[in-house]
């Protein structure tokens, strides 16, 4: 079975219609083919091709060998409170989930939690990747201070065609968070831009700074 868009049903999300025909994909015994927009994780199991440029995953677990069936064409990803883990049980770290996206033009990440698999390596793993350099925007939630946030203000310097935006985890040190401080000063302190700025969201921020980083 060929599908087309899968935009979710807020009431029934396991139910889609074809035309005017409504199917509970629950209750199919066939496997199918997604051309377009994938947004149902309770599919994986029946899916048998995802053409899809839009991939959207939530509150699962996936392996990431059934991770390979979106990587190949999928150029806009989104990760909601989703962890990919190896055959062993150990979880993908975010680099190598990155990686495996060849085609990725936007790339979201978010989790409830700090995210378990970046570490003070994965920015530096992320630059050595070719098409990172070609994003178009990348966005990542509650991010922990791990992160190697000097690297990324080398790179920020540098960087006309990926727009980030970052939100760090509450927790973070007062040694960290003013250093983001100092960077986002800098930031709005600039009058002519060379490069894309970031958006960064720390807690307790102040909201005038956080508005005219917004606007930018």
């Amino acid at each position: 079975m060929f599908l087309g868009n899968s935009d979710l049903n807020p009431i029934d999300v396991h139910k889609r219609c074809i035309g005017k025909t409504q199917f509970d994909f629950l209750q199919l015994i066939c496997k199918f083919w997604i051309t377009e927009n994938f947004d149902f994780t309770f599919t994986l199991t029946k899916l048998y091709k995802c053409d899809a440029r839009k991939v959207t995953l939530r509150n699962e677990v996936i392996s990431f060998n059934d991770l390979s069936v979106f990587t190949e064409t999928a150029e806009d990803i989104t990760f909601d409170r989703v962890t990919v883990k190896h055959s062993d049980g150990s979880i993908v770290s975010f680099e190598n989930v990155f990686k495996a996206f060849i085609n990725a033009k936007k790339f979201e990440f978010n989790s409830d939690s700090t995210l378990p698999n970046i570490t003070s390596k994965t920015f530096n793993e992320l630059v050595k990747t070719p098409h990172f350099s070609k994003l178009q925007s990348m966005i990542l939630y509650n991010i922990p201070e791990v992160f190697d946030i000097e690297n990324f203000y080398v790179y920020m310097k540098k960087n006309n065609t990926t727009k980030f935006w970052i939100e760090f985890v509450k927790s973070v040190s007062a040694l960290y968070k003013n250093r983001l401080e100092k960077i986002i000063d800098e930031i709005l302190s600039t009058k002519v831009f060379n490069y894309k700025p970031p958006f960064f969201d720390i807690h307790g921020l102040d909201e005038e700074k956080k508005n005219r980083l917004f606007d930018l």
